[in-house]
C-alpha cells in the first residue's frame, strides 16, 4: 500500500489524494508535524518538503507533479493526462498555472484572511497544538498587522486571480470538466488550490467553508466553488479510505 506524508491543508497534498483517489489507489495517511516532522521525512526523502509518497516498493517520490505522473501509470484505469497531444498539452498548462502563479495567489489570501479572521488562524493550527497554546494564538494582537495584510496580496495579484477564475466558472456552466470530457490533472490541480480560497468538506467541519470572504462572497465564482465540492464529494465518496 501507498504511504501519503502530508501536511493536510495543502493544497498540493489535497490534490496528491485527489488523484490517488481518482486512480483508485488505496493509500495511508502519514500527517507530517510542521517543523520536527520534517527532519524525519528529511531523513526519508532527503528534502523536507511534502507530499511525499513512499510506494509498497520503497520507492519514494516527492513533488505532487511528479507524484501524479507516477500513479497514472501505476494504474492505466482512469487517466488523469489525456492521449490526444492538444489536450494533453492545455492539462499540463493548467497544472502548470495552478502549481505555481494561482498556488502563490491563494497562499497569499489564505495568509491574509488568517491574519484577519482569528477563527480560521487558530484552525489552522496542527491538530497537535495544545488547545491551551491555540487560545492564546487566538487572542494575539493581529489586528495590528492588518497593512501587513494588505500587502501580502497586491490588489494587481487579487482582481487578476479573480477574473481568471471567473472566466473558468463561466466556462464551466455547462461542462463538468475543463479539458475534454472526462477528469484530468488539469481539473484536480485547479480544484487543489481553491481549497485555500474556501475550504471544502475534506477540511473537517471546522473550516469546511471558511477562507477569503472576497473570494466566497463573489458571485461570478459560485459555480466554480460548486463544481469543486461535487468533484471532491465525487471522488472521496466513490473510493473512500
Amino acid at each position: 500500500m501507498i504511504t501519503l506524508y502530508q501536511f493536510r491543508h495543502s493544497a498540493f497534498c489535497l490534490k496528491t489524494r485527489m488523484a490517488l483517489h481518482a486512480k483508485k489507489l488505496q493509500y495511508r495517511v502519514e500527517e507530517v508535524t510542521p517543523g520536527i516532522g520534517q527532519f524525519e521525512i528529511f531523513k526519508l526523502s532527503g528534502q523536507k518538503q511534502v507530499p511525499i509518497i513512499v510506494d509498497s516498493n520503497d520507492q519514494i517520490i516527492n513533488d505532487s507533479s511528479t507524484i501524479c505522473e507516477y500513479l497514472d501509470k501505476k494504474n492505466e484505469n482512469n487517466p488523469l493526462f489525456p492521449e490526444d497531444p492538444i489536450l494533453f498539452a492545455q492539462c499540463k498548462l493548467i497544472e502548470d498555472w495552478a502549481d505555481t502563479t494561482m498556488a502563490t495567489t491563494c497562499r497569499k489570501a489564505l495568509i491574509k484572511s488568517a491574519i484577519e479572521n482569528p477563527q480560521l488562524r487558530t484552525a489552522l493550527l496542527p491538530d497537535e497544538i495544545p488547545s491551551s497554546v491555540k487560545s492564546i494564538v487566538d487572542k494575539l494582537p493581529f489586528k495590528n498587522l492588518s497593512k501587513i495584510s494588505n500587502v501580502v496580496l497586491s490588489s494587481k495579484d487579487n482582481l487578476e486571480l479573480q477574473k481568471l477564475l471567473e472566466a473558468l466558472s463561466k466556462s464551466l456552466i455547462n461542462k463538468k470538466y475543463l479539458v475534454g470530457d472526462s477528469l484530468s490533472i488539469a481539473d484536480i490541480s485547479i480544484a487543489a488550490q481553491l481549497s485555500l480560497l474556501k475550504f471544502p468538506k475534506s477540511a473537517g467541519p471546522i473550516l469546511s467553508g471558511e477562507g477569503s470572504q472576497e473570494y466566497i462572497n463573489n458571485p461570478y465564482l459560485e459555480n466554480l466553488f460548486i463544481w469543486r465540492n461535487n468533484l471532491e464529494e465525487y471522488l472521496f465518496s466513490a473510493n473512500s479510505q
